[in-house]
């Protein structure tokens, strides 16, 4: 969806956050499990970040891991500098001070909102997500893992508006497309 043009950079105040997809291996049968993987290993779990500007739009990407190298890049290639920036305490997003107003809150010490500080918009858009994987299609492969962000990206993007306006507004470029065909 975001092959044809790129987006333009969010502002204002932005929450980012990171969430791990992966089935439980003691769902799998014995001869797929990965041996010596137990709890919380992310050996067989895929990383998605996302970046959610508030009262606006959401981006994600299946990222490798979740390190700063991994991390940074993306919202340095979403964010415009000088935005306000709220994330967790992650190590991740360590140095983002250099370029954007961070603010943080401790999950581990219970601190979910300080204020205007929090992730509670990111979190709201894991758990469409995760229930969407869940309840609709429950299961999804690393493999294509992306296409499943996408489409709940622009669910969550398109959610002001009404069913006929979508359907109208998105699909009449395909519909031309057949028509030249």
């Amino acid at each position: 969806m975001l092959k044809n043009k790129s987006p333009e950079l969010l502002s204002g105040v932005i929450e980012c956050d990171e969430m791990v997809i992966s089935g439980f291996e003691k769902n799998k049968h014995a001869h797929k499990r990965t041996k010596g993987v137990q709890g919380r290993s992310s050996k067989t779990k895929t990383i998605v970040a996302g970046i959610l500007h508030r009262g606006g739009e959401v981006r994600t990407q299946v990222i490798k891991d979740v390190s700063r190298e991994s991390l940074q890049p993306l919202i340095r290639a979403n964010v415009k500098k000088n935005s306000v920036m709220f994330t967790d305490t992650w190590k991740g997003y360590n140095g983002l001070k250099t370029d954007y107003r961070h603010l943080i809150v401790n999950h581990s010490k219970k601190e979910y909102v300080r204020g205007a500080i929090y992730t509670n918009g990111i979190e709201n858009f894991w758990s469409h997500l995760s229930r969407g994987i869940i309840g609709i299609y429950h299961q999804v492969s690393p493999k294509h893992l992306e296409r499943y962000c996408f489409e709940y990206a622009y669910r969550f993007n398109t959610r002001k508006i009404t069913d006929v306006d979508r359907f109208t507004k998105y699909s009449y470029p395909l519909q031309r497309a057949f028509e030249m065909e």
